[in-house]
């Protein structure tokens, strides 16, 4: 639910981000619901944390919230005391065990109300202003999977839109979904972008060493500037590096494939969670499964290309592509339909080819395995 405190280290390899901090404090200074809009790898919740670290503001992931409207208002209102009141983390579990509360057991939208509404009220009661960051704001429309409250967006942007004391900052990775609910209740947001190329070597060299021009540019470009891959490609290639800039050039591919087939590997791990993640928002998951292998394995397709390989008509076809740009996995350009994130495409590419390995493979296991082509 909360995010340990940022370390020095973490702060040192924060880069490219601070005009984001500045844009999110102008616009938490005038109104009470901001929303941060990134795709999942650029590094969003790195800024939320810095954010919440130099703002004295409440950082809250609502992945790590219960559900149930009677435990989500428990879990939120105790966390927001927690937060004000207590420096140990250990307390933590006695601000969300509000028994008499859940004996109760009234009225399930009331509750969840009181929750959106307490912030406001308990920054007015103590003479204080808040911050309240809300992560994957997505999840809380699980809350209207409950009979009892009708639309929980709603619900929520009704309640604190008019708060003096509290603004909230909303987020999630579920970037079209996110545009959709901003656009209906007009709020301000501020949208992150990937790292720049300049962005990509100066984080990449604060890991591992000056680096020649053509090495920074082949980082970015297989990178696509996502602060996660970069911090793990440019980890392998400190300990790894020759002074042959040819021999680098190939290295920084084959760290890159090995990461992405290696299962316990961070960058797998995030290729994994986005992608389950995002088909886990879709409907027909078989179907969208073998879109996104044709699309993963060829360059960008035209919609009969597509309908073709996975023996579908175009009607059926077309609705399967717009399920998955809906749920940001494919993105439409022109005619052609591509992956949105190219580093996951090489994951799916390798994950549907059976390329993986419980740990970092060599060159020669990925030429036997099918990925020399790669290489």
């Amino acid at each position: 639910m909360l995010q340990k405190d940022i370390s020095e280290k973490e702060g040192k390899l924060f880069t490219g981000r601070q005009q984001y901090i500045k844009q999110l404090e102008e616009k938490v200074s005038k109104k009470s619901i901001t929303a941060v809009i990134a795709p999942s790898g650029f590094g969003r919740t790195t800024l939320l944390r810095q954010f919440a670290a130099k703002n004295s503001a409440f950082y809250i992931d609502l992945k790590k919230i219960s559900i149930p409207p009677e435990n989500f208002a428990v879990e939120l209102i105790g966390t927001v005391c927690f937060l004000s009141l207590a420096k140990d983390h250990s307390e933590l579990s006695e601000f969300m065990s509000i028994e008499r509360l859940k004996q109760l057991k009234p009225d399930q939208e009331l509750l969840v109300k009181c929750a959106f509404s307490f912030a406001e009220e308990f920054a007015a009661e103590h003479r204080k202003r808040y911050s309240v960051i809300l992560d994957s704001f997505d999840e809380i429309l699980k809350l209207d999977n409950f009979s009892q409250i009708k639309d929980a967006s709603d619900l929520f942007f009704s309640t604190v839109s008019k708060n003096k004391n509290c603004q909230f900052i909303i987020s999630s990775s579920a970037v079209n979904l996110l545009r959709s609910i901003t656009k209906k209740y007009s709020i301000d947001t501020v949208e992150m972008s990937a790292l720049s190329q300049d962005e990509t070597r100066d984080l990449f060299e604060k890991i591992a060493g000056r680096c020649d021009e053509r090495i920074a540019k082949e980082v970015y470009r297989l990178s696509s500037g996502l602060p996660l891959i970069v911090r793990s490609m440019a980890s392998r290639f400190r300990g790894e590096k020759t002074s042959d800039v040819q021999k680098d050039l190939n290295l920084l591919k084959y760290i890159l494939v090995s990461e992405l087939a290696d299962t316990t590997s961070r960058s797998y791990f995030y290729c994994s969670s986005l992608f389950t993640g995002s088909l886990n928002r879709a409907r027909g998951e078989s179907l969208l499964k073998a879109a996104l292998k044709a699309v993963s394995q060829n360059r960008p397709l035209r919609l009969t290309e597509v309908a073709r390989l996975i023996y579908r008509s175009g009607p059926v076809t077309k609705s399967l592509l717009e399920r998955l740009v809906e749920v940001d996995l494919i993105t439409k350009a022109e005619n052609t339909f591509d992956f949105s994130n190219q580093v996951l495409k090489l994951w799916c590419r390798l994950m549907f080819s059976d390329i993986e390995f419980d740990g970092t493979p060599d060159r020669e296991q990925l030429r036997s395995a099918g990925a020399g082509g790669l290489l």
